[in-house]
């Protein structure tokens, strides 16, 4: 939940700020572009008109000079063009330089017809106006350009806080998303430990099932060999159950295994653990019990079994295979013998014990 509030304010506040700062950064980008272009073309028009004036000073006749002349002409008007908000105006129209009233005074004694060499007063002109040119040029390089550095420091700045923001913007994903990963992990080792669970326990008994009494079977096996120590296997199934079903019904024969399982497991040491292994079929794996303990142990159930209202009303009884675990021994080679004995007490009739090796005595 914390993680959602932390990205859903994220998307509310980070990224506006990071588009508007990157719509600023782009738009003095293009402005400090654009400012330089036109500075540029500035000085080269300043250029162009001080080397026309030269060329022009130094014709003889008024038909060699109207080339120059009429590029000039253009010149000067680009300049007086120049508009009010833009950063070189000021310099252009500057009175202390004086830029364009030399240029057009020039322009005018340069227009006069005559065959003479330039005089006096045309070089002094020329003179005057390159003079103002190299005023005007020493002032954009200062001015204009200090601006241009200006907004370029700017631009700099909104580019470090693009980083910033980027930099906060990736954290809080990767904290967002690392956080999901986790609960998503977390859900997913849960609902693997829920179906192992499911598939190893019995859902009617809420007993373990067969994979589980054999890996259960294999570590007391070990564990028994290890030490010399007694370990008994116990198996007990209801005898006519599948009458049961018949004469009252499958939910009452669910209902005698549910009840049958709750009795037989509150009775139990801690150390014992009990199985459903298939159909009305129940085993108990008795560690450090001798087959005299295991035997006192179905006794004790037999007698529950009768004192029960359910199972003396259903008149309840099963039959009890008994086997001692030898060293030699599995979990199969044991639940083969356990088995063969609980064949031996079927035969002998219902509420029986047989024991594996005396029942074939």
């Amino acid at each position: 939940m914390k993680n959602n509030e932390s990205i859903g304010i994220h998307r509310v506040i980070i990224l506006p700020i990071l588009f508007l700062l990157a719509i600023s950064a782009f738009f003095l980008f293009h402005t400090t572009v654009v400012e330089q272009q036109r500075l540029k073309t500035v000085k080269q028009y300043l250029e162009d008109i001080r080397s026309d004036a030269y060329r022009i000073a130094e014709k003889e006749t008024s038909s060699q000079k109207s080339y120059e002349t009429g590029r000039l002409t253009s010149l000067i008007e680009k300049l007086k063009n120049i508009k009010e908000d833009s950063p070189f105006y000021k310099t252009i129209n500057s009175k202390k330089l004086n830029l364009v009233d030399s240029a057009d005074s020039f322009l005018k004694a340069s227009a006069q017809l005559g065959s003479t060499p330039p005089n006096q007063s045309l070089s002094a002109l020329t003179h005057n106006l390159d003079k103002a040119i190299s005023g005007a040029l020493v002032s954009l390089n200062d001015e204009p350009r200090a601006s241009i550095r200006s907004k370029v420091k700017i631009e700099y700045s909104l580019i470090i806080l693009i980083c910033i923001f980027v930099l906060i913007q990736y954290f809080v994903v990767q904290s967002y998303m690392k956080g999901r990963l986790e609960e998503q992990s977390q859900e997913h080792e849960e609902s693997n430990a829920l179906i192992k669970k499911l598939t190893e326990r019995d859902s009617l008994t809420n007993l373990p099932g067969r994979k589980k009494f054999y890996t259960e079977a294999d570590r007391e096996i070990a564990s028994a060999t290890r030490y010399s120590s007694d370990l008994t296997l116990i198996k007990m199934d209801i005898h006519g159950f599948k009458e049961i079903n018949q004469k009252h019904g499958q939910k009452a024969g669910d209902k005698v295994l549910s009840r049958f399982a709750r009795l037989v497991r509150k009775n139990l040491r801690r150390p014992d653990s009990f199985f459903r292994v298939g159909g009305d079929k129940f085993v108990i794996l008795a560690p450090h019990t001798t087959i005299e303990n295991a035997e006192h142990l179905t006794v004790k159930i037999n007698k529950l079994l009768k004192m029960d209202k359910l199972a003396s009303a259903i008149h309840l009884e099963i039959n009890t295979g008994i086997a001692s675990c030898e060293k030699s021994d599995t979990s199969e080679t044991l639940m083969k013998k356990v088995a063969t004995a609980l064949k031996s007490s079927k035969i002998r009739g219902a509420g029986s014990v047989a024991i594996y090796g005396q029942s074939e005595e």
